[in-house]
């Protein structure tokens, strides 16, 4: 336990504790530098000499940090004091998604979509990352003010290419939410992930977990054998399609779970349309051998499990008791004196039983055959996927979509899984893409409804503060895509630099860099920003620092610089036999040109000042995989030297860069991978 007056690290004052793990406390902090309120979680201290803890520390920290995204909650900071290790994250000022949902069940169906929407958008990044959450529940979800979901605690989240992926005979997560393959200690993959949201979709629908129990194993037991109670039965109010979200996220096997988040989210998003009322119950194709049932070490048998146990071992086995019982049925059956008689008759009734039951089944053949899943395909396979299925294609319509690439399937009109007689006719509807839309004005307009504004359109927006000498305290200085520009929202993320008031008198004309080195490249730009320095960030490989971290910095820590002078970090991009990645990330920098001071007019003078108010008017255009280079890729305003990091996809050759800076092209050159 910290004590309140603490200050960690020399700068965030600890204020109050929010909670106490069995890994780590979270305290409330004062960050005494940018003046604002953060969560802190520091290691405690009788878990300070345990390796694999603090490993597991570090992995939250970097896994965590690596997943820039409004749903995940942000690590701001990572250090040790006085030997112990702490990671400095966004303050989130709400409750949890447990306790929400005790508040205000039941909660309406269009408001557990959008929760749904918000935690799914997150997961289906950290899955694009290969990280797996692994311990998805809603004491992991918090929510803000706003009603924004922020998902935390990567405390267990692994990468896909890290060797701890399988954890046989041992369990991770929570029972409530842990699929099946968890619970026998099988392959943890990111439809274990989608299991728990299933359960957590459930929860959100009937305000309680579909299954509980007085032991983790009667629990994890239920998991693994038992169905998914029906939502329906108990609210019939509740659309089959949006059960069906739930049962086909929590099949027993993963083969029959969605294959990725964004499929799950596209699925739920169209579960209340009025065209899949008539939806059947989503029915898994495969079925998981339930045998044998391994405890695993993560789970405590109670003591009336193990007396169950004996007393089931001292019965007679299922053999020998059918035995002693048909021996009993024919002496019972013998002793009578009329038994060929009885004998007679149950021979006729066998030879009329088979007769029927042969019948029964020429005539009972399935009459249909299951709609094929074609979601997700290109629309060449599909066509071919349902023709062999024995249908005919009929309609092809286009249809806008955020969720599914252009040119794919967004759904079979009649649905997947429909039973129809071979021959019948199954219409398309395919992809166009996101839909286009211009960018508003939000210049100038108070941040918290800028933001409200953009994020309603389905922008994603960063917040960035800036001093400013002419703008109000917490009004929008400028935005990172002009307004009026057409962008597809669900794939646009805009940054708003926010005033912070005037700039205070600097402290210190000097300052004393700190050493960077092992930081991640946030942490580094973070440093800058604070301090007022320009970062140059040069990528190299390296067999011993982590992918992300800094290898090295010029000039050395320690030495004293001005503000504004640049700091040039060497960034990881891990061992060079290692790299498959087909991005390129192109780094440099564009020099704020100040305004000429020449002898003029004044009223030509008057017109200039007004004009270059906003600073320079920079213009990017790139050219890759993705991008053309006829469409703008940023366009901002600039008042003082600014570093860009911009990626490129190279899958296909050789990329390019062109940079404007007021109307003059400044940069234009070749990228290649």
């Amino acid at each position: 336990m910290i004590d309140k007056v603490y200050l960690l690290g020399e700068r965030y004052r600890i204020i109050d504790t929010l909670g106490e793990g069995g890994m780590a406390n979270v305290y409330l902090a004062e960050d005494i530098i940018l003046q604002r309120k953060v969560a802190v979680k520091v290691l405690r201290l009788d878990l300070q000499k345990e390796p694999q803890i603090e490993e597991r520390f570090q992995r939250e920290a970097l896994a965590t940090s690596e997943l820039s995204h409004p749903n995940i909650v942000s690590v701001l900071d990572v250090g040790t004091d006085q030997g112990l290790p702490y990671m400095v994250m966004e303050y989130v000022d709400g409750p949890d998604l447990k306790e929400y949902i005790g508040e205000n069940s039941p909660l309406d169906l269009h408001e557990v979509i959008r929760i749904m929407d918000q935690i799914l958008s997150a997961v289906a990044l950290a899955h694009k990352h290969n990280v797996i959450h692994r311990d998805l529940k809603p004491q992991n979800i918090l929510l803000d003010r706003r009603g924004n979901v922020k998902i935390a605690d990567f405390g267990i989240a692994v990468a896909l290419n890290q060797s701890s992926i399988t954890q046989t005979n041992s369990v991770m997560g929570s029972v409530h939410y842990m699929s099946p393959e968890q619970t026998r200690g099988g392959l943890v993959t990111k439809q274990s992930d989608i299991y728990s949201l299933g359960i957590i979709l459930y929860e959100l629908i009937t305000g309680k977990v579909p299954f509980n129990g007085e032991t983790p194993v009667s629990i994890a037991l239920k998991h693994a054998q038992e169905p998914i109670p029906s939502i329906r039965k108990k609210d019939p109010k509740v659309p089959q399609a949006l059960e069906n979200v739930v049962l086909r996220a929590t099949a027993k096997d993963p083969r029959d779970r969605y294959a990725t988040a964004q499929e799950m989210k596209a699925d739920l998003d169209t579960s209340l349309d009025f065209s899949r009322k008539d939806e059947e119950v989503f029915v898994p194709n495969h079925r998981i051998n339930d045998d044998e049932t391994i405890i695993l070490p993560g789970f405590k048998k109670a003591d009336n499990d193990v007396t169950k146990q004996n007393t089931e071992q001292e019965k007679s086995s299922p053999k020998e008791t059918a035995k002693e019982q048909h021996h009993d049925f024919w002496q019972g059956v013998r002793a009578h004196k009329w038994w060929f008689i009885f004998m007679g008759i149950a021979a006729v009734l066998i030879v009329l039983i088979m007769i029927f039951a042969l019948g029964g089944n020429q005539d009972h053949q399935p009459a249909g055959v299951r709609v094929p899943d074609v979601t997700n395909l290109a629309e060449g396979k599909a066509k071919a996927k349902i023709e062999d299925a024995g249908f005919t294609i009929g309609n092809t319509v286009k249809r806008h979509s955020d969720s599914v690439a252009v040119g794919k399937v967004i759904e079979t009109k009649p649905a997947a899984g429909e039973m129809l007689k071979k021959g019948q006719v199954i219409d398309l509807v395919i992809s166009s893409g996101a839909g286009m839309i211009k960018v508003p004005d939000v210049e100038n307009t108070d941040y918290e409804e800028a933001a409200t504004k953009l994020e309603e359109l389905g922008f994603d927006v960063i917040r960035e503060n800036q001093y400013s000498n002419d703008i109000d305290e917490g009004k929008v200085i400028s935005q990172s895509i002009a307004a009026g520009v057409e962008v597809k929202p669900k794939q646009t993320t805009i940054t708003l630099v926010v005033s912070q008031g005037k700039a205070p008198k600097p402290k210190k004309n000097l300052i004393k860099l700190k050493d960077l080195k092992n930081y991640s490249l946030k942490s580094a730009q973070d440093y800058a920003k604070e301090y007022g320095l320009t970062l140059q960030i040069i990528q190299e490989y390296s067999d011993h620092v982590e992918k992300g971290m800094i290898i090295s910095m010029r000039p050395d820590a320690g030495t004293r610089v001005k503000r504004g002078s640049t700091v040039t970090v060497v960034v990881s991009k891990g061992p060079k036999e290692d790299a498959k990645d087909t991005n390129v990330t192109k780094t440099f920098t564009v020099d704020y040109q100040a305004p000429a001071d020449e002898t003029q007019g004044d009223n030509h003078r008057e017109a200039e000042e007004k004009e270059n108010a906003k600073g320079n008017h920079v213009q990017i255009y790139i050219r890759d995989d993705d991008h053309s280079l006829g469409n703008i890729y940023r366009d901002l305003y600039i008042k003082r030297d600014m570093s860009f990091s911009i990626p490129f996809s190279l899958k296909d050759g050789s990329g390019q860069l062109r940079v404007v800076r007021d109307g003059e092209t400044i940069l234009n050159e070749k990228v290649t991978k």
